[in-house]
Order: structure tokens, then C-alpha cells, then sequence
């Protein structure tokens, strides 16, 4: 292969950094935890050998998937990340999703129709429909989420 062809490949496909970087990323999260829960391990190895007590905090280091009984509204780790979650998903949050996506995809409708650079009124067009598809999407989400909030 000759530099044009390299140079040529990566121009065209510079965008594959980001996704190779998250795999990468991931995998490195993945064994770091991995080399955590290891020497979580070891460590209840070398105090069951020496006879001790594991300390509890060890313990719920080791199991992930721990349900605590807490004496909150929302019964443990597992249903405070359900209250998160709804927190996040909620209708605030969907307003606030249809408002900024709304202003976004009225960008690229202004920047469509006074395209200063040659070339630029399709792809900003497609941009600002598929925005403006989601931004409806999220006002229909936020209205539903808003009528059904206790169920």
C-alpha cells in the first residue's frame, strides 16, 4: 500500500477513532475490574486463612448484585436506580430533551435555507428532519410521561 491509499483510508474513515476508542475503553474498565474483584478475592482467601472475620464492606465489594435492606421508600440499591432512572426519564427531562433538540433542528432548518457554503443545503436538511423527527418524539414522550406519572 502507498501513503496515498493509507492517508486516503483514514480520511475517509476518521470518525472509527471514536467507537474503536470506546471498545477499547471498555474492555480496559472491564479488566481493571476484573484485577478489583481478584484481589477482593485474595484478600477473603488470606483472612479466611488466617481465621479472621471479612469485613463486610469486602464482602459487598465482591457481590455486585447485593440487595440491601434498607429501610428507605425505595427498598434498596435496586429500587433507588429504578427512582433514578424514572428521575431521568422523566417528563422534566423530556421537555428539557424536546426544547434542546427543538432549537437544534431549527438551526440546521435556518442554516438549510441560508447555506453559505456550496453543497451544504441536503445534508443540513436531512440533519434538521431527523432532529426535528426526534425533538417530536420527545414532546410526545414528555406529554405521555407527564399524563401517567404515578403509573
Amino acid at each position: 500500500m502507498d501513503t496515498s491509499t493509507v492517508q486516503d483510508f483514514f480520511h475517509s474513515y476518521w470518525w472509527l477513532i471514536f467507537p474503536i476508542g470506546g471498545f477499547i475503553f471498555a474492555a480496559w474498565d472491564r479488566w481493571l475490574s476484573y484485577q478489583r474483584s481478584r484481589d477482593a478475592l485474595d484478600l477473603i482467601k488470606t483472612y479466611s486463612a488466617q481465621g479472621k472475620d471479612v469485613p463486610p464492606e469486602l464482602l459487598r465489594q465482591v457481590q455486585d448484585d447485593v440487595w440491601e435492606d434498607d429501610d428507605d421508600r425505595y427498598g434498596g440499591r435496586r429500587g433507588r436506580r429504578a427512582a433514578r432512572r424514572y428521575y431521568r426519564h422523566g417528563p422534566y427531562w423530556q421537555f428539557r430533551s424536546a426544547i434542546y433538540t427543538g432549537a437544534i433542528a431549527a438551526a440546521f432548518w435556518v442554516a438549510s435555507q441560508y447555506a453559505f457554503v456550496p453543497g451544504t443545503v441536503g445534508p443540513f436538511r436531512v440533519v434538521a428532519i431527523i432532529l426535528t423527527c426526534i425533538a417530536a418524539a420527545n414532546l410526545a414522550l414528555a406529554l405521555l410521561s407527564s399524563a401517567f406519572k404515578g403509573k
